[in-house]
């Protein structure tokens, strides 16, 4: 065996330990909050000791943002990379609001559906983020929500910023929590289900955002962003 197979082999246990702690606290960590759950009930639900979580993560606080952003971080930069997809094939034209959203929420669901206790978690680090992830979340969040909501302005330049994004923010919540319990359901395995709820659900929303105002008055300042 070579120094190399040697390496790979010896990295094996020590990865699954860590993919098998990070899927166990994505799950718990989804049902019941950073709040509701102990280091004891995670490393019982990975099958792990006490002192390989300390020593892979070194804390609960650790291990959550490691949970947390293990899927955030890909999930925001594919729903970037198909905004800028959708923008270039469109020649410099707005790009339609239907394809905006689609962008938006399809990576979500799709994601939702695979591993529902990420939508769960994520459903609720939107809701209400533990005090320590506010900083990491608005980063990552606030460059992707820029993009989207520059890109809906030039869509419907007639619906201010600010009702833009109360109204991004009405859709991705529901959406979240709707991805997570469908991707539980085992009879909701049929491709086509998903095709056909993908497309209700992205013309549900491209609805709300297209509709007039409910009403004349400017939104105040404090429409819902990620807060530090």
């Amino acid at each position: 065996m070579t120094r190399a197979s040697r390496t790979a082999q010896a990295s094996k246990p020590k990865t699954e330990t860590i993919e098998r702690l990070l899927d166990a606290a994505e799950q718990l960590f989804g049902d019941f909050g950073y709040d509701g759950v102990g280091m004891r009930a995670l490393t019982d639900k990975a099958k792990v000791n006490l002192g390989a979580a300390t020593y892979h993560f070194g804390s609960k606080k650790a291990l959550y943002i490691e949970t947390f952003m293990r899927r955030f971080r890909p999930l925001n930069a594919e729903r970037l990379q198909l905004l800028r997809d959708a923008q270039s094939r469109a020649h410099g034209r707005p790009v339609s609001v239907e394809i905006i959203v689609g962008c938006m929420v399809k990576p979500t669901y799709t994601l939702g559906l695979t591993y529902p206790g990420f939508d769960a978690l994520l459903a609720r680090n939107f809701a209400v983020p533990p005090k320590f992830l506010r900083a990491a979340l608005h980063k990552e969040f606030e460059i992707n929500i820029r993009e989207f909501i520059s890109a809906l302005q030039q869509a419907l330049p007639d619906i201010p910023e600010s009702l833009l994004r109360l109204r991004v923010m009405f859709s991705v919540a529901p959406t979240l929590m709707f991805a997570s319990r469908i991707g539980r359901e085992s009879e909701a395995s049929d491709p086509d289900i998903h095709e056909h709820i993908l497309k209700e659900l992205i013309r549900f929303i491209a609805a709300g955002l297209k509709s007039a105002p409910a009403v004349n008055e400017v939104l105040p300042s404090w429409t819902p962003k990620v807060r530090r």
